[in-house]
């Protein structure tokens, strides 16, 4: 009896110290992960969750659900320090995943994402949101992995998750980040779930984005398009479907970005004489000639 007794001591030890692991670039790899506050139009906290930055221009990934009908949105790193989110740069309701950027402190880490997606049977590590100096990740195994094209995947996961853990990263032995966690059905659960990280960097703001339900449902302004072209479609759509504020702050982040876009100029000017406030009306002339500017400049060039 004894002996049975002892036997099971020491698989309980064992499955709880292959559990509970920290791995050599735990420490340096959770201060790209951070808390996140979404907050709706009156300021109050509407939502709390998990993120983490996948580049150095301050791009990171979240969850959607926790951005739904979000006004406006906080990050506080693992050091205590806040950022706003600035722009949603892209978002899928299906899949739960939201892209987005926030300003980027200097030296802040990064998680790199996977060039190949993890086995079925591979060991993973989810890394949570820590404010503490020893960092302590959980371990699971990968139970199958489902393509959801364009090189995406979909992981099941032999792991028990939690709400405190849902967007927070799973990792590879290599520290490389391959996915998020998603919101399990159940806490008493033994099966997770992770949308690959590929998938969520991939999202992005089309031309024609300015009808997608996901990101419409979203407040926080829209990151532009990555080309000029598809930005000045995003613009001629986008000026049927925002309000005359949100529609002038989109285009002064297109002019900041094209300063050299006579389209980008005529619009706000266009949108300067439409309004009631006559003192725009000086705004709107210094536009046009600055477009007629920009014109003239490209005709000599052609010369």
């Amino acid at each position: 009896m004894k002996k049975t007794i002892w036997i099971c001591i020491c698989c309980l030890l064992t499955q709880w110290a292959t559990a509970q692991v920290t791995p050599k670039w735990a420490e340096k790899a959770k201060k790209a992960v951070f808390s996140i506050v979404t907050y709706d139009k009156d300021n109050k906290i509407k939502a709390t969750g998990n993120g983490f930055y996948i580049d150095a221009n301050g791009t990171a990934l979240s969850d959607f659900t926790l951005f739904e009908g979000a006004d406006h949105a906080t990050i506080i790193t693992t050091d205590g320090k806040q950022q706003p989110v600035e722009a949603i740069a892209g978002a899928n309701s299906m899949y739960d995943v939201v892209k987005f950027r926030t300003p980027m402190a200097k030296k802040q880490e990064v998680l790199t994402i996977a060039s190949q997606p993890a086995k079925v049977g591979e060991t993973v590590y989810l890394l949570p949101y820590s404010t503490q100096k020893a960092t302590t990740c959980q371990t699971g195994k990968v139970t199958a992995v489902d393509s959801i094209g364009n090189n995406s995947f979909h992981y099941t996961l032999e792991m028990s998750t939690n709400e405190k853990t849902v967007s927070c990263p799973i990792m590879n032995a290599n520290g490389e980040v391959l996915g998020l966690i998603q919101k399990s059905v159940s806490d008493d659960k033994k099966e997770s779930y992770a949308i690959g990280a590929g998938y969520g960097a991939a999202l992005s703001v089309s031309a024609l984005s300015a009808n997608d339900p996901a990101l419409q449902s979203i407040a926080i302004k829209k990151a532009l398009p990555e080309t000029e072209e598809q930005a000045l479609v995003y613009l001629f759509v986008s000026s049927s479907t925002m309000d005359r504020e949100s529609y002038l702050t989109l285009l002064n982040d297109f002019l900041q970005e094209y300063p050299n876009s006579y389209d980008g100029y005529i619009r706000r000017a266009t949108l300067y004489m439409g309004g009631e406030n006559a003192e725009q009306y000086p705004l709107a002339v210094e536009d046009l000639e600055k477009a007629v500017e920009i014109i003239k400049n490209a005709l000599r060039e052609e010369i």
